[in-house]
């Protein structure tokens, strides 16, 4: 008996039998937030948290229906629990689940209790698996992995579309050694946790016999310290390593903040070289830095990361902003003039994220006041976010000081010029607005030179080698126009 399809099977016929959009959009919600299992005689929901709790109160009892149907077993009781509650007995060798208002009693409310069989059979049907003979990682799936935060609604950069590919690729096909490990690293807010979701979520609703765990690195060292406060330390640990390594497919996120803890570090190698040794499994890591660059971390592990796929996602271009801008509109259903959201796209360009929080900010004055946005209300509202206040220099102003230092001219710089002054000064100059102005991305840098992107990227790294060594003249030089243009 496959309780995960049963489970499938009874949320999509209930959602063809319905022909309200907000309720089937709820049922798509409950099948990724909740699972099921049969304990003793009772059929449980399992519910991820409370605000799943609150949603299979109304929801169950059609579930229980159809599901009784599918299995052609209608003497189960029927009983909610909390996934936590859960893992926690089962930790404990009980598997009596808790009982959250539905209880086998007859004649009582539905919002107290729910007796779908009045002549309940006391012992086990036959045909009832036992909690004990089924997977535990495809019946519970307790995390916070966004379900709405799919491969259809990510809008994709035409820098970072082979990242797309990839990703897609790993969720149709994880634990292949074509992109084993695979990791991820750019800037704070570039959506590198949406893409994250959207291969967990995609590998949870075309390959449900496949286990995924997600976890945030502050989370994971948070769970091992309480593992570490409990009883029987020994055991404890075997068990945090347990819960992850049982899967098949392990995603941690923000990997550089475990530099914070030296033994949760220690343990989060061990979980993952059993990713990288164990054939079919898959690893899939994101951080802010790329693997050279993460601290405390042992070097062949790093070059473990490197032996993999290892892509940077770069920041979006005004064009992107701008279709990013759109759909963040749509999702959180608000209007805006073609105007307000150029002037978004055009200014806020570090974080998705901050695009975010603007069209929350524009939608909250909105709704209080009852009137539309211009655009000289979205600049005044939006002032606190828009980098420009934060900005020292322009691009124009360090073009001129470097060609100025460097003996060159703007046009030679911006030209496919490759003497070694010209060269030196375009270099220079891209990592003085690289570092300068925070709110330009490679591609806005790369426009200004007519450079595409990697260009960009190479030409900073080399400068940066360069300034790295107070012996080198560039050194010197970089101090020096990072001061004089901070005056200006």
């Amino acid at each position: 008996m496959d309780l995960v399809q049963i489970w499938h099977d009874a949320i999509q016929n209930l959602k063809q039998s319905i022909n309200d959009p907000q309720k089937q959009a709820i049922y798509g919600l409950i099948e990724f937030q909740s699972s099921i299992q049969i304990i003793g005689s009772d059929l449980c929901f399992i519910c991820n948290n409370d605000f799943m709790m609150k949603l299979m109160s109304e929801f169950s009892p059609s579930l229980y229906m159809e599901i009784s149907r599918l299995l052609g077993n209608n003497s189960l009781g029927l009983k909610l629990l909390l996934a936590s509650e859960l893992q926690n007995s089962q930790n404990n060798n009980q598997v009596q689940p808790a009982n959250f208002g539905f209880q086998n009693e007859p004649n009582t409310q539905v919002n107290n209790s729910f007796n779908p069989n009045p002549n309940p059979i006391n012992q086990q049907p036959s045909n009832v698996v036992p909690v004990q003979n089924a997977p535990a990682h495809n019946m519970v799936r307790a995390d916070n992995i966004n379900p709405e935060k799919t491969f259809e609604n990510y809008v994709t950069d035409p820098e970072n579309s082979l990242v797309y590919a990839i990703a897609q690729k790993i969720a149709q096909n994880p634990g292949s050694e074509s992109y084993n490990p695979f990791y991820v690293y750019g800037g704070s807010g570039l959506g590198k946790t949406h893409l994250l979701w959207a291969i967990a979520n995609r590998i949870r609703a075309t390959k449900p016999e496949i286990s995924v765990v997600y976890i945030r690195a502050e989370e994971f060292i948070r769970k091992f310290v309480e593992s570490m406060s409990k009883t029987g330390f020994v055991d404890q640990q075997v068990k945090f390593q347990d819960s992850f390594t049982q899967h098949d497919v392990f995603i941690m996120d923000d990997i550089q903040s475990l530099t914070k803890g030296e033994k949760s570090r220690d343990t989060f190698f061990e979980i993952i070289a059993n990713y990288l040794d164990k054939p079919g499994s898959q690893l899939i890591l994101a951080s802010d830095v790329a693997p050279g660059n993460l601290k405390n971390f042992h070097p062949r592990l790093v070059s473990r990361f490197g032996s993999g796929v290892c892509r940077e996602i770069y920041p979006p271009s005004a064009e992107t902003r701008a279709a990013i801008t759109l759909r963040k509109c749509k999702e959180l259903d608000i209007q805006l003039d073609h105007d307000v959201v150029d002037y978004i796209a055009n200014n806020i360009r570090s974080s998705v994220r901050e695009i975010e929080g603007a069209i929350k900010t524009l939608k909250q004055h909105i709704e209080i006041t009852g009137k539309q946005i211009s655009c000289d209300d979205a600049v005044k509202l939006l002032s606190n976010l828009v980098n420009i206040d934060r900005q020292v220099t322009s691009i124009d102003a360090i073009k001129d000081r470097v060609a100025k230092e460097y003996g060159v001219t703007v046009s030679s710089m911006e030209s496919a010029e490759r003497k070694k002054a010209t060269s030196l000064a375009r270099s220079m100059a891209m990592t003085l607005a690289n570092d300068l102005i925070p709110n330009l991305s490679l591609n806005d840098i790369g426009r200004a030179f007519n450079k595409d992107h990697s260009s960009v990227h190479e030409a900073i790294k080399r400068t940066r080698e360069k300034i790295g060594d107070d012996r080198e003249e560039q050194s010197a030089i970089y101090q020096r126009l990072i001061l004089s243009l901070k005056k200006e």
